[in-house]
């Protein structure tokens, strides 16, 4: 009889390519099986494997199945966002469940740079352009800007905001930042960055860029009001969760030039309409939810899934826990 444990991982297979599958079954740790569960298992293939698995890795779906997860030791996500979990119900069943450590921060902080600089060069506007055979030049000269010596206001300074507090630095803007905990001295000065209030951040940055999870102190806080509070030369990025915008709001804000542009990879409704008011706009960059997908960041989140699930096996408490009133 195998004394091996037994990892179970919940997944989308529109999610995860299957190089990223092969990837996390050719690096599953000594002392441990791994078996995938995709969507369209039926309830009782699926069930039957979470009542056996010692651990549990989870990517692009929910979970309700706490009655028979009573062998789980660990639910590990794989994305940074959380809120499609019901995380009372995990700490009632006595689960932990853990996000991924910022393996996605790198890219996603590398993708809201990207849509600062496409905002500020009017990237759609030159390639659509030259795709339709069409030679713009210098024809929107005046109306575009460097991210050189501008404000980047970074509202929430989790792991996204820190890195790109990092690479703001590096195209030698200025960084600073709203975040409802008070961030160590130590923090600001390694990323170069003065904690604001919300207030304060809106009224003085050139780019405001949301890096909050969901929840409900976040839900519809970039509004009216907040875009009422931003300078009317300013850009607005979010790569965080679409109901963190209220999309009428923003569309509102555009339309009377309260602000002067956006870069969204998020939508309140994804996939989102194809005749959403936010697409076909010159001064607004979309992409389709991806920031966080790239295949370096997919080794990663595996990576680290399997380190946690390991601390676990251990006895150690794991790391990017959620539920952090989960009682020991």
């Amino acid at each position: 009889m195998s004394n091996e444990e037994k990892i179970v991982f919940l997944y989308r297979v529109g999610h995860i390519p299957q190089e990223i599958v092969d990837h996390a079954l050719k690096t599953v740790p000594n002392g441990y099986t791994l078996t995938f569960s995709p969507e369209e298992h039926s309830d009782e293939e699926r069930r039957t494997l979470i009542a056996n698995a010692d651990h549990l890795i989870c990517y692009g779906r929910g979970f309700d199945d706490f009655d028979v997860a009573a062998k789980a030791k660990i639910f590990q996500v794989l994305s940074a966002g959380f809120d499609r979990f019901d995380i009372p119900a995990f700490t009632k069943a006595g689960i932990p469940i853990c996000n991924n450590g910022g393996a996605n921060a790198p890219t996603v902080a590398e993708h809201a740079i990207m849509l600062m600089l496409s905002v500020f060069k009017k990237l759609p506007v030159h390639h659509n352009g030259l795709h339709n055979g069409e030679w713009i030049g210098h024809r929107y000269g005046l109306e575009m800007r460097e991210l050189r010596s501008k404000q980047v206001g970074i509202v929430g300074f989790g792991h996204i905001g820190q890195q790109v507090a990092r690479i703001a630095n590096g195209f030698l803007a200025t960084v600073a930042f709203f975040d409802p905990l008070e961030i160590s001295q130590s923090v600001k000065d390694e990323y170069k960055a003065s904690q604001m209030n919300l207030k304060e951040l809106l009224e003085t940055s050139d780019v405001i860029t949301v890096h909050t999870p969901l929840n409900d102190a976040t839900r519809g806080m970039m509004n009216k009001d907040t875009f009422s509070q931003m300078k009317n030369s300013a850009i607005f990025i979010s790569t965080a969760r679409g109901p963190v915008t209220v999309e009428a709001d923003l569309i509102n804000a555009l339309d009377t030039g309260q602000i002067a542009g956006a870069g969204l990879d998020v939508f309140e409704e994804e996939p989102t309409p194809n005749d959403n008011k936010l697409f076909k706009r010159d001064n607004v960059v979309v992409t389709p939810h991806m920031a966080g997908t790239t295949i370096d960041t997919s080794y990663r989140r595996i990576a680290f899934a399997y380190e946690n699930i390991q601390r676990v096996s251990r006895g150690e408490k794991p790391l990017a826990i959620i539920n952090t009133d989960l009682q020991d």
